[in-house]
């Protein structure tokens, strides 16, 4: 059974045959592709062995096809139809070009994964993104969006690309729990302690209890980077992902609080284009960012 370095030996070989037949001359196709006139006629006679017949016509003009070459020309034209469909999708990373538009929740935007965006940029120069934070996701129609699972039917007809869990805690900065000390539990720190929440977090059942027992809820805000911004500051104490503090040591979990929450997170694409080359450049990146970060990602591509 031949090997992949027999058939790569041998693709070399048609691909080479197809060079001089286009040209009509063996150094002309070497010219063009690089490489040594021997090695470029060498390919040629080693083909001519493996078929056991004479695949040129060789002159001082240059070399024409035998008729047993013209059927293999054709199947030959075939397979690099073939090889540049499929490198098309592999586009080197100068390549690509455009935008990518992209929603996602604004914390997870502000806090943490745009942080990295220069790693794609490097490798990827020319590919812009549109990032869309607003809650009206359904009227943008991104090219991925990375949002609540339980607001994944304001985007029909998409389909998932992954999903992701990361712990919803407590956090304040240091300077804060210094000043005012640290609450002995759950009740303490509703009773004494100045909270600052994300009203998204307020709408959730398994958050809204907030709403109801904490006696000094000061500060809600619809913006995640308000919240952040603001228990960074030493405003109080916030419910935030996990994710927000990977990189950040201005915050710090606010111990002695039994509180168990996952947040869930899928990411959706429009299946006509999340195979385009630039899309998947991206998935690339996140994927590896993901994995960079410890984050638990299912993918269902």
């Amino acid at each position: 059974m031949p090997t992949i370095k027999n058939k790569v030996v041998f693709l070399r070989e048609l691909l080479a045959l197809k060079e001089v037949i286009d040209t009509g001359q063996i150094h002309a196709a070497a010219e063009r592709n690089g490489i040594k006139h021997s090695n470029m006629s060498k390919l040629i006679t080693d083909l001519e062995s493996r078929y056991k017949a004479r695949l040129l016509l060789r002159s001082s003009s240059g070399c024409v096809p035998t008729n047993t070459t013209r059927q293999l020309y054709t199947d030959i034209e075939n397979i690099v139809v073939l090889l540049d469909t499929l490198m098309k999708n592999v586009a080197e990373p100068d390549e690509l070009t455009g935008y990518i538009s992209i929603w996602t929740e604004e914390g997870f935007a502000g806090s943490l994964l745009f942080i990295e965006l220069y790693k794609l940029y490097a490798k990827y120069p020319k590919i812009r993104l549109d990032i869309l934070t607003n809650r009206h996701v359904n009227s943008s129609n991104p090219d991925i969006a990375i949002m609540d699972m339980r607001s994944m039917d304001k985007i029909p007809g998409t389909k998932m690309l992954f999903k992701f869990k990361t712990k919803v805690k407590f956090y304040s900065s240091p300077a804060y729990l210094e000043k005012y000390g640290v609450p002995k539990d759950m009740d303490d720190m509703l009773e004494n302690f100045d909270m600052c929440i994300r009203q998204k977090f307020l709408e959730l059942p398994e958050c809204n209890f907030i709403v109801k027992r904490a006696k000094r809820l000061n500060i809600t805000a619809d913006s995640a980077s308000i919240i952040y911004q603001l228990v960074c500051d030493g405003a109080g104490i916030a419910l935030m992902p996990e994710w927000c503090t990977m990189k950040n040591t201005k915050l710090v979990e606010v111990p002695n609080i039994d509180f168990d929450y996952e947040y869930v997170l899928v990411g959706i694409s429009n299946p006509l284009t999340m195979k385009s080359p630039k899309i998947r450049a991206f998935l690339e990146f996140f994927y590896e960012f993901c994995l960079e970060y410890d984050i638990p990602l299912e993918i269902f591509e």
